[in-house]
């Protein structure tokens, strides 16, 4: 009860919890995604969780921190309790802000009050505003993380934040502040990596397109240095060309093979006379004026043959050439003919001048096929400078279109991820446009209830436990006799009867009363053992001195002698010494007293069992072994080895004699032999009737 009190005024002015929550839509999961997936952000799960972590993140709190207390220094009213701060924590919080620090609130602006407290706030110990964002639990980062409850509610889009404290206002404000700063932190967070990504890509592509450029710009210049318009077909066009002047060399070589064993045939066959013919000057110039037209005709049509095309000043030159050997060629045969006159025939009778006519066409024959010859050689040579020309370029060439293809398999990858990544960003934009606030927070009218009635209960369980608990204990291991159940479990020996302490304060006027009571209830405890016909004995024993022998016999002599019985006390160092042998070596109990007559009850006082020995057969003679010891002392080990001693000493016929009897004993322990003490009050008579469960018993008012 005392706890439960003690509990009851500490708890009477416990402070109030207010709580208030915000609802967040992120939109994560089931928002729509430009490139095509089922989430806005790739792994929504992730994202939502990354968000969550960044609304209780130092960073966010510490922005919210600030911001509150500045909105609080701004609005607060030590007068009147507010939407911001209620007037008895304004006062308290007023008191302890120094006067620069109220220098730096702006009461028109927030926003510059914010940017001055954050300029002023340095990690030093001296400074009021760090150490209140360490402390203050309004204020303070770890106190704010601590009642600030983020959750995500089944899994969905959805995330709710509620916020704890003992202020409506501050519970209302840190929660307002809060949804605003969390989407700015978070937008800031993620536009600033896909910035970062995208300014890279933009420098890359942009150096990539620069190379590329140059890169194609000296192949142009390379192409144009080297007159390349098409490598390919230019390349085909001279190994065709080449494939032709070798069939036409090979065509020359058979012509000129056919035309000189022709002409060597008719030479022979002539005899002389083309000796004759050759050795003429004039013919002989002929000739060569035709050889001479011959290879000019060749080197022209070499040439058209190469330029691919014809123009009309080379076909007037090829036209003009052609005459000029047909005019050749007519002098010759007519120089030929007029040579050779005579129409005389041949050794094998053919005519000359037919012979002569057909020697003369294998001589022009000749030496067309060899101006024709002497062209395709000059023809052979130009194309093998056409192959050395050409087969550098061919390899410089796939050097420099390999280099681009390079450059610009790059340029594209880098476009292709630049892409993608202002694709990221506006899916970004729509993830941060998506983050709404479905619920905003509310302002909390009614506080939370206390668990005052808990902590009452617990503290009265509590107490009343570890009370028990405490008694518990000491019924487990005290040693003390104090009342009969007790008494008989430590000795294991029956307790035959209690006898009060005296009071001296609330019962001493009832002390007589009492203890008459008890010296009843034990005489009539023990007259039941005596027997007539027989010496009937009384054993008083004790383990040690002060245990109330010699006062409980005297009582007991002089009630039984009031009620009419002969008794006989017999006391040691009085009535017989407690160091003589006829003591030690006593057989019976004429030994100690020899005048003791038949009928009387003998009421022996031993002495201390601790100092001094009893002979057995006194203690066997004994109707009644009575060890008398205080209820409030301890039962030591020394007086269990001396009951134990006594108990060895009986035989089997009086191992049933021995009893305990407590002196110095309390009421309730005397209750238990000999009913209600008085007092008889009404109150008493009902905690008597409660201690014996008489739950709905109606007792006589002297109900014992």
């Amino acid at each position: 009860m005392i706890a439960l009190i003690v509990a009851w005024f500490l708890t009477r002015n416990m402070e109030r919890i207010y709580d208030t929550n915000t609802t967040i839509y992120t939109g994560m999961i089931t928002g729509y995604n430009l490139e095509g997936s089922g989430s806005v952000g790739g792994n929504s799960q992730a994202n939502i969780t990354n968000l969550m972590l960044i609304i209780t993140t130092d960073n966010t709190i510490h922005e919210v921190a600030l911001r509150l207390f500045g909105r609080c220094m701004m609005y607060g009213n030590p007068n009147k309790d507010n939407n911001y701060i209620s007037a008895e924590h304004f006062r308290q919080l007023n008191a302890m802000v120094p006067a620069e620090v109220k220098a730096l609130i702006n009461h028109n602006n927030e926003q510059q009050t914010y940017a001055n407290l954050k300029a002023y706030e340095k990690p030093s110990q001296a400074n009021f505003l760090f150490g209140i964002l360490n402390y203050h639990p309004y204020f303070g980062i770890n106190n704010i993380t601590a009642n600030l409850k983020v959750l995500q509610l089944n899994n969905s889009d959805i995330i709710d934040i509620g916020y704890s404290a003992n202020d409506a206002g501050i519970a209302y404000n840190t929660l307002d502040i809060l949804n605003e700063v969390f989407a700015r932190q978070y937008q800031q967070i993620r536009f600033g990596e896909t910035n970062n990504v995208i300014r890279f890509f933009e420098k890359e592509v942009a150096r990539l397109y620069k190379i590329l450029t140059n890169a194609e710009d000296d192949l142009i210049r390379y192409n144009i240095s080297k007159r390349i318009i098409n490598y390919g077909e230019q390349t085909k066009a001279l190994t065709g060309l080449e494939a032709q002047q070798q069939n036409f060399r090979n065509d020359q070589l058979m012509n000129y093979t056919t035309s000189k064993a022709l002409l060597d045939y008719l030479e022979r066959q002539l005899g002389n006379r083309a000796q004759v013919i050759r050795s003429n000057q004039e013919f002989t110039n002929q000739v060569r004026d035709i050889s001479r037209i011959q290879s000019r005709i060749s080197n022209l049509r070499l040439m058209s043959s190469e330029n691919g095309a014809q123009n009309n000043e080379s076909q007037e030159e090829l036209a003009k050439a052609q005459r000029d050997l047909q005019r050749a060629t007519g002098r010759v045969s007519q120089l030929t003919k007029d040579i050779e006159a005579s129409t005389f025939s041949t050794e094998t009778g053919v005519r000359a001048n037919d012979m002569l006519s057909r020697w003369l066409e294998q001589l022009l024959l000749l030496e067309k096929t060899k101006a024709e010859m002497t062209a395709t050689d000059i023809m052979k040579n130009n194309l093998d400078r056409q192959y050395l020309f050409y087969a550098p370029i061919g390899a410089t060439l796939d050097r420099k279109d390999r280099h681009i293809g390079f450059i610009e398999g790059n340029y594209m990858e880098m476009l292709k991820a630049l892409n993608a990544a202002r694709l990221r960003q506006q899916n970004l934009r729509m993830s941060t446009a998506s983050l709404r606030v479905l619920n905003p927070p509310m302002f909390p009218l009614n506080a939370q209830p206390t668990n005052r009635l808990m902590i009452l209960l617990g503290a009265f369980l509590l107490t009343f436990m570890l009370t028990t608990l405490w008694f518990l204990i000491i019924e487990m291991l005290d040693r003390t006799l104090r009342d009969r159940m007790r008494s008989e479990r430590i000795t294991k020996v029956p307790v035959m009867g209690c006898f009060p302490k005296e009071s001296n304060l609330r019962y001493r006027r009832f002390n007589k009363t009492i203890a008459d009571m008890a010296m009843k209830q034990l005489s009539k405890a023990l007259l039941p053992h005596f027997k007539e016909g027989q010496q009937n004995v009384l054993n008083l024993i004790s383990t040690d001195s002060g245990n109330g022998k010699s006062y409980l016999a005297q009582e007991l002599e002089n009630y039984w002698i009031s009620i009419g019985l002969q008794v006989r006390r017999l006391t040691y160092d009085e009535d017989f010494l407690s160091e003589d042998s006829k003591f030690i070596m006593a057989k019976d109990i004429k030994d100690l007293c020899p005048d003791i007559l038949p009928d009387e009850i003998a009421i022996i006082e031993y002495p201390n069992l601790d100092d001094h020995s009893i002979a057995p057969a006194l203690l066997n003679m004994g109707t009644i072994n009575l060890m008398v010891t205080r209820a409030n002392r301890t039962w030591k080990d020394v007086d269990q080895k001396a009951l134990n001693e006594v108990q060895a000493m009986l035989d089997e016929e009086h191992k049933d004699s021995l009893y305990m009897y407590l002196t110095e004993a309390s009421r309730y322990a005397v209750e238990e032999f000999v009913g209600q003490l008085p007092p008889y009050t009404k109150f008493n008579n009902f905690v008597y009737r409660m201690s014996q469960l008489g739950l709905t018993a109606i007792e006589n008012e002297h109900a014992k």
